[in-house]
């Protein structure tokens, strides 16, 4: 061996472990083995399996777990969306990957769901950094199985720890997401407004509403920012129970000749919870406390309707809504990671 080769083998070890690699090498006797660390010897070593192999009494138990978390922490009955999940799993194979680790234990798991151009991460759950980066792997995996999506995305809770590290190391754009809580009462008096409930022909105004007020920060709920991507999020925010079931009592529209001006789109997501899935005020309305206003009204309907809790979700970005709500009486509850990684223009 030249003295070249020897630098190449001892150019990234410690000073002891040069130490004994010359020794051995003068000796010509085996290298004693490497002692792993407490962090290695604690990290879990894995086994990534096909969810859709799962047996059924498995993915229950994740399922129940995860709705006491939703109930628990987000005041979110999400059991029919388990349900559905379950039926996509083993009817047409939703995909989804489990992490099993040497004593047989689920240490994580996730779900994905292809939606036309895009690739959504539909949940991601793992108590060790190193497991939620094999599972946002084996989802990219996943993703480009067959032809590669226009982007993948992910807009889920902070179950997965390490989560939003992996996704930026991997190239994702993200922002955080805060979910907000404000307890409600029933109110002495309604008072009068302008405002209306929701109606059916409203779903195309309400998308023109949001491509306006969102101008190009909307890439997480419309990627390209087109009027299609918004009518499409809107339908499936009224349509489909992943956000709730629309309330179309407690919704709030102002509407004129110009078009809608102002929305506070309202789901029920508990028999006490109100989620109050988009707040928007078109740009030559703001500053006007319109949206303030129609939170409120949203608050009050909502509290006579039997709900204890209005819910919402704010970007961390978005200071002036955050002290808003703040101001309002709303707090802080847990925590979503939205991210998007594309992969071409669109």
């Amino acid at each position: 061996m030249t003295a070249a080769d020897e630098a190449i083998m001892i150019e990234d070890c410690t000073e002891e472990r040069v130490l004994q690699i010359r020794q051995a090498m003068r000796s010509a006797a085996p290298l004693p083995a490497p002692v792993a660390s407490e962090t290695e010897r604690r990290q879990p070593s894995m086994n990534i399996r096909d969810w859709r192999d799962a047996d059924p009494a498995d993915t229950q138990w994740l399922y129940a777990r995860e709705q006491d978390y939703w109930v628990r922490e987000l005041a979110w009955d999400a059991s029919t969306a388990w349900r559905e999940i379950e039926q996509a799993r083993v009817t047409w194979g939703l995909p989804g990957r489990i992490v099993i680790d040497e004593h047989k234990t689920i240490r994580g798991w996730c779900y994905c769901m292809p939606d036309g151009e895009t690739f959504h991460l539909g949940g991601i759950v793992a108590d060790d950094p190193r497991v939620t980066a094999a599972l946002v792997d084996a989802s990219l995996d996943i993703a480009s199985a067959g032809a590669r999506p226009a982007r993948v995305s992910s807009f889920v809770p902070t179950r997965a720890d390490g989560l939003e590290p992996a996704l930026v190391q991997r190239g994702f754009s993200c922002e955080r997401y805060h979910y907000l809580a404000r307890p409600v009462t029933p109110p002495v008096s309604s008072g009068s407004s302008d405002a209306i409930g929701w109606q059916e022909d409203l779903l195309v105004p309400s998308a023109i509403l949001l491509q306006a007020a969102y101008g190009q920060g909307g890439r997480h709920f419309a990627p390209r920012g087109l009027h299609v991507e918004w009518e499409h999020y809107v339908r499936g925010l009224v349509e489909r129970p992943g956000c709730g079931v629309l309330e179309p009592a407690i919704t709030r529209v102002v509407r004129t000749s110009e078009g809608m001006q102002a929305l506070v789109l309202a789901t029920r997501i508990a028999p006490g919870t109100v989620h109050l899935a988009q707040v928007a005020v078109h740009p030559s309305r703001r500053r006007e406390g319109l949206g303030r206003r129609l939170v409120e009204e949203a608050c009050r309907l909502a509290a006579s309707r039997g709900a204890r809790l209005v819910t919402l979700l704010v970007g961390d970005r978005n200071l002036a809504a955050r002290a808003l709500y703040e101001q309002m009486g709303f707090t802080a509850r847990a925590a979503f990671v939205a991210g998007t990684l594309s992969y071409r223009a669109t």
